[in-house]
Order: C-alpha cells, then structure tokens, then sequence
C-alpha cells in the first residue's frame, strides 16, 4: 500500500510543478529487470567508444563481446558452438559497470529528446 501512495504523490507533485511552472515535466520508469540480457553488443562497444573509453581498456570489452560464442555440453557430448548477440556475461564483475554505462546513455538520450 505505502508502494501506491508513493506513487500518487509523486504524481501529484509534478502535476502541481507542470500547472504552476508552464512546464512539461514526466516520470519515466525503467524496468531493468530482463535488461541485463538484452543489451546488444554492437551498440555496448560503441557507447564504450563513445564516452571515452579506449586503449587496453577498450581492446579487453572488444574481445569479450566482439565475436562471442558458447557451447552447450549434453550428457559428456559437447555440442556446436553458437553466437551470442545479446547481454552481458554473467559472474563477469565488468558486466555491472557496462549495464551502467548502457543505461545512462539511454538516459541521457532520453534528456535529450525535446
């Protein structure tokens, strides 16, 4: 219930700011749950590239997302490899930061857009 009623409020506040100012102000909410795994790898290294990420640094995210694959093993058989085009490797303690770096360039093209 404090949920809901945080809500409303919320809303309430930036009704009042949006009457009171002349200004279109909003509430964007983003949903991160699924994200983490749909995130593709083209647009993850050039938003790396693009805020200044370069040099090792780069080269090091470049080799794990560039061309990756994985295997599957099925009763001690291992099966044909496949390509992997979206997310961030898991376990992998770089994929917090990337998220983060995915995400706010979603934010700031949100920001951005009149």
């Amino acid at each position: 219930m404090q949920g809901w009623f945080n809500i409303r409020k919320t809303i309430s506040v930036i009704h009042h700011i949006n009457t009171k100012t002349n200004r279109n102000h909003m509430i964007i909410s983003i949903d991160a749950e699924k994200a983490f795994d749909k995130i593709q790898h083209p647009f993850l290294l050039k938003t790396t590239e693009s805020i200044g990420i370069n040099g090792v640094f780069l080269k090091i995210i470049n080799s794990i997302y560039l061309k990756p694959s994985a295997n599957i093993i099925c009763n001690g058989d291992k099966l044909e490899a496949f390509p992997v085009r979206l997310g961030v490797k898991q376990r992998c303690p770089l994929s917090p930061l990337l998220f983060n770096i995915f995400l706010e360039s979603l934010a700031l093209a949100i920001r951005e857009e009149k």
